[in-house]
């Protein structure tokens, strides 16, 4: 991610206090975390150690509230790395005309953007909680911490979906997957038809578009429309039209 505010939520210190923090202690992953670094030590059975860190947990608690600010920053600076042992996003827009993300993605308008059809595999597969309709806010969104596998994974996918008011501009669209669907953990894999349209640059290279051209002459992509762009005459906008 190239905004540093990406996946950067805002944690309210006040939702952990003790009651809060023993209930999270007794969680049996905190348990297994606890008996790996010091059970296995004492040579302690799993059920001995368990009964005697249950007895434990409100002093472990009362040890740990003094610590939660800084834990916190610590687990905000940690957040993407968090997020990307799980899912990786698809990063899209519902525009093709904007002149900003022609600039900023497209090399200066040099480059080209594709269409995608949702309706055509592999997106028409993917289920509908993964696509994420990016909300723009001059705040942070708020995170609070759920140990529960759904609600941990909708607050998660809250944050993937938060972003500064300031991108606004990229009508950003984004799908959550995890990394074990995808090839190298890195990459979706498409089909021909899920290709609906190309999209060539205003400042695109003669070579360039006839490369293009001829790729789009293979039988396996005729159904795929190919739009040239160009400077609007009067406004600040992009045009496009079909190569004659």
């Amino acid at each position: 991610m190239n905004d540093p505010f990406e996946l950067s939520p805002n944690i309210e210190p006040s939702q952990f206090n003790q009651r809060r923090l023993e209930a999270l202690l007794r969680q049996d992953h905190y348990i297994e975390e606890a008996y790996r670094k010091e059970g296995q030590r004492h040579r302690l059975t799993r059920k001995e150690f368990k009964r005697l860190y249950l007895k434990d947990v409100p002093r472990r608690a009362d040890e740990a509230l003094p610590r939660i600010p800084k834990n916190l920053e610590r687990i905000r600076r940690n957040f993407p790395d968090k997020f990307s042992k799980y899912w990786r996003l698809i990063c899209a827009s519902v525009v093709r005309d904007s002149v900003l993300m022609w600039s900023h993605y497209a090399e200066n308008h040099t480059g080209l953007v594709l269409e995608f059809d949702t309706k055509q595999p592999p997106f028409s597969k993917i289920p509908s909680d993964c696509w994420l309709t990016v909300k723009y806010s001059d705040k942070k969104a708020d995170y609070v911490y759920s140990h529960k596998n759904r609600e941990f994974r909708e607050r998660m996918f809250a944050m993937a979906a938060s972003k500064a008011s300031i991108w606004s501009y990229e009508n950003e669209i984004r799908i959550v997957l995890p990394d074990t669907s995808l090839r190298d953990g890195r990459f979706l894999r498409l089909t021909t038809k899920s290709v609906a349209a190309v999209y060539c640059g205003c400042r695109m290279s003669a070579a360039d578009k006839k490369l293009v051209q001829a790729a789009l002459s293979s039988q396996h992509f005729k159904h795929i429309k190919l739009w040239l762009a160009s400077l609007n005459e009067s406004d600040y906008a992009l045009k496009f039209k079909e190569p004659i």
